[in-house]
């Protein structure tokens, strides 16, 4: 009996030693800033209190001054986004030697590594990355990136080992990063011939148990998102931090890519513990996007007869609002650039008859997605006059960039009078590049029906309220074509939608042949649109930037009148029961104005989004 209780102290005493000694390591992350430096939206011009990175900085001094056991890392896509970028590597070029603002600021604020993003590497040349690694006082990783003349090399460090002295011991902690496979396609004109792409969990298998046998602690920066489609999936090829987050070697899981917040956007899959913030038992944070949150994971970690454990984790997201200081320090170092953006995004270039709105361009035809067609036709037509192509007839896709997304004020917005730069960056979000697709009638159905995985598919027969909006398909994946006419059945499956599509009155068919202008992002396979991922473009010219087609466009008609041709609609029906979809809250003003049919409004949600009902029994009207 005395020997049992004996036993039970000495037990006691050992695990009492190790919470003792147990000590919080913060993880503090960022990913997808995107050169937001100061709460400014360009697109905009105005004033962001809920973005930048000026803000992020002032909250990552006061997790310094709570606990100095802490990291500073950024999970990739940093140097490109807002206009900040395009000035600095196409108005006003940074030259050799010098390096990106943002590069500038985080610097300044420390951190310790990055990874690299498929946005370091698919819109400009690898030379403008290479400053940004040249000019970073912090490594920039990937363990996926290898060279082309060598595949076995890699691009740049893999990973880093981060030693920090806590209580007078030694913690390793290792940090790895991935970026998408599909970015090789993505940015094919500056990555092919310098650098290959392999999968992430092809690497991450190699290199994370790799990593682990030299380290305490592994952390993964994954520039990818969160899925879980099968593994050898598009899907999850692209957003493979689900199958990252099964590995035993994985402590801490950094996600992004998808500009989301997690767990909330993800709580419904399997594997995910919502109220624990952790995948598989791996504590996560996406930490959203443009400087919106600070992600933090705090790991609880004891040290035990010479190695350390992770004996519990915090997950936290610190949102930035109007309530979170700018922090002068940064807006210092930023105050030449974005006052030189902002004198940039305010030149004049013509003026619109027209608003031009993203309210209604998930549910039919609009003056969004008509202006960047009847430009990108424009360019198409001159381009294409003489030569090979000169015979078949052009079609352009478009599609609707800032459509809610992200909240209700995520929308395009250019009102009728004077447009400027800055409005059309609000039109065209991307720097993505004009490519052109060579393509038979088929080809084109199948990537129609792509573009309708937009719905979600509605059971005439049911007499309940359904959303006709699919809430996991993004609005820059619905894509428009223009130069035929079509139909979306979105009471069919997926798969089965596109009816009535025809050129010129006949229905198309494989024989037809047709160019397809679009960009770099989709002809490159973004999205997984069937004929963009077996297909190459057989137009690709260097430089020529889809936004700036649309202000050359601008400037030579002078003034424009984008009013939809309505070239598709959805097929109308007699449901039993209501249709409805979310916009704008205030979309009912252009509603009436235009005299648009068939919606009416029914009220605001929790989140800010106006609900509308459609009537889908009259769409011919």
């Amino acid at each position: 009996m005395f020997f049992s209780l004996f036993l039970t102290f000495i037990l006691i005493f050992a695990l009492s030693s190790v919470l003792m000694a147990a000590e919080t390591l913060s993880i503090l992350s960022t990913s997808d800033v995107h050169q937001y430096l100061v709460p400014y939206d360009y697109m905009e011009d105005q004033v962001d209190e809920t973005i930048g990175f000026s803000k992020i900085y002032t909250l990552i001094e006061e997790e310094r001054n709570n606990n100095p056991n802490t990291l500073l890392l950024d999970n990739g896509d940093l140097i490109q986004g807002s206009l900040i970028g395009l000035y600095e590597y196409q108005i006003e070029p940074i030259t050799e030697g010098e390096t990106q603002t943002i590069i500038k600021a985080y610097n300044h604020a420390g951190y310790d590594a990055a990874t690299i993003g498929n946005h370091e590497l698919q819109d400009y040349s690898l030379d403008y990355l290479e400053k940004a690694m040249a000019g970073a006082d912090f490594p920039f990783l990937s363990a996926n990136i290898m060279l082309a003349e060598n595949e076995d090399e890699f691009y740049t460090d893999p990973y880093t080992i981060i030693t920090k002295n806590i209580n007078g011991k030694d913690l390793r902690i290792g940090v790895v990063g991935f970026v998408p496979p599909q970015s090789m396609r993505w940015g094919k004109d500056h990555l092919e011939g310098n650098v290959v792409i392999k999968d992430i969990m092809e690497q991450a298998e190699e290199v994370i148990p790799e990593l682990a046998q030299q380290t305490d602690i592994v952390v993964v920066l994954s520039h990818s998102g969160i899925s879980d489609a099968p593994v050898d999936s598009y899907d999850a090829r692209e957003n493979a931090s689900y199958y990252i987050a099964q590995m035993d070697e994985v402590d801490a899981l950094i996600t992004g890519h998808h500009h989301g917040t997690f767990p909330d956007d993800y709580a419904d899959l399997e594997g995910v513990n919502a109220e624990e913030a952790t995948i598989f038992g791996v504590p996560t944070v996406m930490p959203g996007s443009w400087g919106s949150a600070l992600g933090i994971i705090d790991l609880e970690i004891a040290e035990n007869k010479g190695s350390w454990e992770v004996v519990g984790h915090q997950v936290r997201h610190r949102v930035v609002d109007e309530d979170v200081e700018s922090h002068p320090e940064i807006e210092e170092i930023a105050q030449d650039v974005h006052e030189n953006v902002i004198e940039y995004v305010r030149t004049p270039i013509g003026d619109t008859e027209r608003d031009i709105t993203s309210y209604l361009a998930r549910v039919m035809d609009s003056s969004v997605t008509q202006i960047i067609n009847d430009a990108q036709l424009w360019w198409a037509e001159d381009e294409f006059a003489e030569g090979e192509y000169s015979d078949l007839p052009i079609l352009s896709a478009a599609a609707p960039f800032r459509a809610g997304r992200e909240d209700a004020d995520y929308f395009t917005e250019v009102m009728a009078g004077g447009v400027t730069i800055g409005d059309v960056t609000d039109i065209y979000i991307y720097d993505n590049q004009i490519r052109v697709m060579h393509l038979n009638g088929e080809q084109i159905i199948e990537w129609l029906e792509r573009s309708a995985e937009n719905f979600n598919r509605i059971d005439p027969d049911s007499e309940s309220t359904q959303e006709l909006l699919n809430p996991e398909f993004s609005a820059y994946n619905f894509d428009v074509i223009d130069g035929i006419e079509y139909e979306i059945d979105v009471t069919n499956e997926v798969g089965e939608r596109i009816v009535n599509a025809e050129y010129q009155g006949e229905a198309l068919n494989e024989d037809m042949e047709f160019l397809v202008v679009t960009n770099d992002y989709r002809a490159g396979g973004g999205g997984d649109f069937p004929p963009a991922v077996e297909e190459d473009p057989v137009y690709a010219p260097s430089g020529v930037v889809n936004r700036e087609i649309i202000m050359d466009y601008i400037e030579v008609q002078g003034t424009i009148n984008p009013a939809p041709d309505y070239n598709w609609s959805i097929s109308s029906f007699d449901p039993a029961g209501e249709v409805t979809f979310r916009s704008h809250p205030e979309a009912m003003d252009y509603i009436e104005e235009y005299e648009i049919p068939n919606i009416s409004f029914i009220e605001t949600d929790e989140n800010g989004m106006g609900v509308y009902r459609l009537d889908v029994s009259n769409l011919d009207n």
